[in-house]
């Protein structure tokens, strides 16, 4: 297991849930859903076929050291995968509190990490396919991939004869032979993190500037800075209540695109983040709060190599872009945003080792010692602190074409975000087919009307088009 993989699971908690759930709409019909056996079945034939169907945790011996991935050779699909109506009226509210009900609890540890729910009775007659699986398991680009697994280019009927597809497993060693196989690499492990990290914090001073004053690294940006904070906005408070509230749209990605073409040098990803921005200045304005300079985000970046479809694991740095909501004009603000995205895109390098001394601290820390500091992160007492970010905004490119699951198109897809302490607000947008999909998931003590935010998109985007028309 990786150190990065096991910090999502020491992260998770009691009402915050760590793992990515795909949300895909699927078309309606005249003869109405598609039956819940031939979803199930499509799973049970299929996602044996992905390494996540049959992973499950294996702890350290006494619970002292890292955790590991293992294998299961038996799945109940019954477990896993699950059906329920959308109460009435069906309608785009009643959906958003299902998918927040069936995703609301940390998926069950004993247990391979991943989880169906099957959404029916929404009054336009569509269907929702609630995917979630651990984000320890897999990342956002994993999820993508995964896709093309258990989703097809063209309609396919189902055959519910066949038989699932079997699941291999493999023999684990017992606790005893593990503490004594593990000890020792274990203990070389940690060595070299602790050097790894004390190069990171404190590298050595090369002869002939022993008597100078030599520029200390830069801070990882994971770590609260004194001097070049955010501002405190309302979605760094405190909160009591985890209980989330969320929000889609869809925008046309030919109208991104055009935005991007009128704004010379930019890329779609710049463009999404300005949506982004204006629908932050429009919502803290509304609520009293816009802040007089840029707040920030970080943005998950890919790191695979070219070529590496890999759909398990973690593969990802972070990027720390800043969002000028201070500013009056769209174009500006466009401008501002790349400016910023394409100096973090140079960091990049320096992004990923920031990440690996994170992953470096969570080797010399025992586990419980970690999970003390993510509770006290979501403490008020942690409100002392500065800020390191005010959001976190996750943009992926999906297929441009459509897929389908058995018979049925699938419309669109969301992403229910990941909210953690002290960070309380996620935009997700998914380039899928020929739009954009793009949802919000927060915290709904401190905000409670989320479709503001989304709404504030859209109107963005028509913004920037006038602007660059």
């Amino acid at each position: 297991m990786r150190s990065t993989e096991s910090i999502f699971l020491r992260l998770e908690r009691s009402g915050y849930p760590m793992d990515v759930a795909g949300i895909y709409v699927l078309e309606s019909a005249p003869e109405g859903p598609l039956p819940f056996d031939d979803i199930r079945a499509v799973f049970g034939q299929r996602l044996p076929g992905s390494p996540i169907a049959n992973r499950v945790i294996a702890h350290a011996p006494l619970r002292i050291g890292e955790d590991r991935w293992a294998q299961t050779d038996s799945v109940d699909l019954d477990e896993h995968i699950h059906h329920r109506r959308v109460p009435a009226p069906g309608d785009a509210s009643a959906l958003m509190e299902t998918i927040l009900q069936v995703s609301g609890r940390p998926l069950d540890r004993g247990r391979p990490l991943w989880q169906v729910w099957y959404l029916t009775g929404l009054a336009d007659g569509r269907a929702v396919l609630v995917l979630r699986v651990h984000h320890a398991v897999i990342d956002g680009v994993g999820m993508i991939a995964l896709q093309h697994l258990l989703f097809d280019a063209a309609p396919t009927r189902v055959d519910r004869e066949r038989e699932p597809a079997p699941l291999t497993g493999r023999t684990q060693p017992s606790l005893l032979q593990r503490a004594l196989v593990e000890l020792p690499s274990r203990l070389a492990a940690n060595t070299v993190a602790t050097k790894r990290l004390m190069g990171r914090l404190v590298p050595s001073v090369p002869p002939g500037l022993a008597n100078r004053s030599a520029r200390l690294p830069q801070l990882p940006g994971y770590l609260p800075s004194l001097t070049d904070a955010p501002p405190m906005t309302l979605f760094n408070q405190h909160v009591s209540d985890p209980s989330k509230s969320m929000a889609l749209v869809s925008v046309p990605f030919d109208q991104v695109r055009a935005v991007r073409v009128m704004f010379p040098g930019t890329t779609v990803n710049d463009v999404l983040l300005a949506l982004v921005t204006g629908s932050m200045r429009d919502y803290l304005a509304a609520h009293a709060d816009l802040p007089d300079k840029p707040i920030r985000t970080t943005c998950p970046v890919n790191v695979r190599a070219a070529g590496d479809d890999d759909m398990q694991g973690n593969h990802l740095t972070t990027m720390w872009v800043d969002l000028p909501v201070h500013l009056d004009d769209p174009g500006e603000r466009l401008t501002a945003v790349h400016a910023s995205s394409a100096a973090a895109k140079s960091a990049l390098p320096r992004s990923r080792a920031d990440w690996q001394s994170l992953a470096d601290v969570g080797d010399l820390l025992l586990p419980g010692i970690v999970s003390a500091a993510m509770a006290f992160a979501g403490t008020k007492a942690f409100g002392v602190f500065p800020p390191t970010q005010n959001l976190t905004v996750s943009t992926m490119a999906g297929p441009r074409q459509p897929l389908y699951l058995a018979t049925r198109q699938i419309t669109d897809v969301f992403l229910r975000g990941i909210v953690c302490p002290p960070v309380h607000l996620f935009f997700a947008a998914i380039t899928y087919d020929q739009h954009v999909d793009i949802s919000v998931t927060t915290v709904r003590q401190l905000c409670p009307d989320p479709q503001a935010l989304v709404d504030g998109i859209r109107a963005e985007l028509d913004q920037l088009l006038a602007a660059a028309g």
